[in-house]
């Protein structure tokens, strides 16, 4: 786990987030603030996104094998999304009790809670500043994970500072409302900056190749037809293996004669020179008769 940066900073947020956890949770009990209490909960379902997390950045490090031909790669991406569809649901409990806040408002004690928000909020900017960084220092594939593990830090983040507005709110106006209302603008935050995670990662699962690349292949396939000796191409797929990277096969038909080795080799490097990403192709050369 420390071995690898990835892994590593996401076993120390763990490390940190179980902690505060249990200081919002007291403080969120003592004070009936919803803010606090739902971050709390909130942080405790980050503490399992990030075990999940941790759990992809070790396990797609793994070498490839005999049944996962390709690597362990896209367990990130399924964390990805898995965490993306996570934080949706927690943004629906949340509004779900703060609309129940909204109707039958309770009685809040503010004395402690500026001070705990104050704290969560500094150790989530922290935490937040060393993450952000990293989940886009390298190419968007490898770092779904880590994007996910960051939206979760964020959502954290806009929490703290929710209930830190809505607790000096409170106090210079008397009306507990600012609380919910508060937890309903956050939830609605969370849920319009997780929604492109979620649509990149189910792309990569659904295999989708973006516009750019599909436009790619159809004019590198009118180039391979246009080789001397090809004399039409068949069965071409082609696939992201994460989000960034592709793969593809190709069933090429040449004349008789023609040396399927010198096909072979110009067929991939035109591919290869011509499509953003392309990690690997196999390309099968077959003779027919004229």
């Amino acid at each position: 786990i420390l071995g690898n940066q990835d892994s590593k900073q996401i076993f120390y947020f763990l490390l940190l987030n179980l902690s505060y956890m249990f200081v919002q949770l007291a403080y969120g009990v003592w004070t009936n603030s919803l803010g606090l209490i739902s971050d709390a909960i909130h942080m405790f379902f980050d503490c399992l996104a990030l075990g999940i997390g941790l759990f992809a950045s070790v396990m797609s490090k793994w070498p490839s094998n005999q049944k996962y031909s390709y690597g362990y790669n896209r367990i990130e991406t399924v964390a990805a999304f898995f965490n993306g569809v996570f934080l949706v649901l927690i943004s629906c409990s949340i509004v779900i009790e703060a609309v129940q806040r909204l109707v039958h408002p309770p009685e809040m004690s503010t004395d402690r809670l500026l001070l705990v928000s104050f704290v969560g909020l500094i150790v989530n900017l922290v935490v937040m500043d060393h993450s952000h960084g990293h989940s886009h220092g390298h190419d968007h594939g490898h770092n779904a994970n880590m994007q996910g593990v960051f939206l979760h830090i964020m959502a954290d983040t806009l929490g703290s500072a929710g209930v830190i507005v809505s607790t000096l709110l409170i106090q210079w106006f008397g009306w507990t409302g600012f609380d919910p209302i508060a937890s309903l603008f956050i939830a609605i935050l969370i849920v319009m900056s997780v929604i492109p995670l979620i649509r990149q990662s189910a792309s990569v699962l659904m295999l989708e190749l973006s516009d750019q690349v599909v436009n790619q292949v159809e004019g590198t396939l009118e180039e391979v037809k246009r080789l001397e000796g090809v004399t039409s191409v068949d069965t071409y797929r082609f696939w992201p293996n994460e989000a960034e990277t592709v793969v593809g096969s190709i069933h090429v038909f040449v004349q008789d004669g023609v040396k399927a080795q010198d096909i072979r080799r110009s067929v991939t490097e035109i591919f290869m020179s011509h499509i953003d990403g392309l990690k690997e192709i196999c390309v099968q050369v077959e003779s027919v008769s004229s």
